[in-house]
């Protein structure tokens, strides 16, 4: 089984005043005077920025580095699967040994029972939390990378609070 990782930056809580550092390089060439302590697609860690798509933070900045889970709505596929067996099959029994003109309409039944209670606990199975890296900076918190993957969000949380605490 291949696990795959979805890196990307996301949208802020709400927008903060910060002072823009330029990025050096393009993100994925390393700079010969700034070694890198943490890169991972589009995310780059040097002692003294935090680089996340095209956007820079400056470690000097950063007050507070903690990191959030978001789980995702559930209760609309849990819906579907309880309506499916409550409403669905119970109508399907029904219309299976009504008369031969309503014929049609438990095929259609059927199709959408099916898809409804199938689909949704397929969704069930693949639904996944979204962890994110979130900074306490001057002008407020904000939420500045997310991935499906909590290790890369721990070691990316740890690395950005290690450097933002050295003199």
């Amino acid at each position: 089984m291949a696990v795959v990782t979805v890196l990307r930056p996301v949208v802020p809580l709400r927008e903060v005043d910060r002072r823009p550092v330029a990025s050096p390089e393009p993100l994925g060439v390393p700079d010969a005077g700034e070694p890198s302590l943490f890169q991972a697609g589009g995310v780059r860690v040097t002692r003294d920025t935090l680089v996340v798509g095209g956007q820079s933070w400056a470690l000097r900045d950063v007050r507070q580095v903690e990191t959030a889970r978001r789980t995702p709505k559930v209760w609309p596929y849990l819906l579907a699967v309880g309506l499916a067996g409550a409403l669905g099959l119970p109508l399907l029994s029904w219309l299976s040994v009504s008369i031969s003109a309503l014929k049609g309409a438990f095929e259609a039944g059927l199709v959408l029972t099916a898809l409804g209670l199938f689909g949704s606990m397929a969704a069930l199975l693949v639904v996944e939390d979204t962890h994110y890296l979130v900074l306490g900076l001057p002008g407020g918190t904000r939420r500045v990378f997310g991935s499906h993957d909590a290790q890369l969000i721990a070691r990316l949380a740890g690395t950005v609070r290690a450097a933002s605490q050295r003199p």
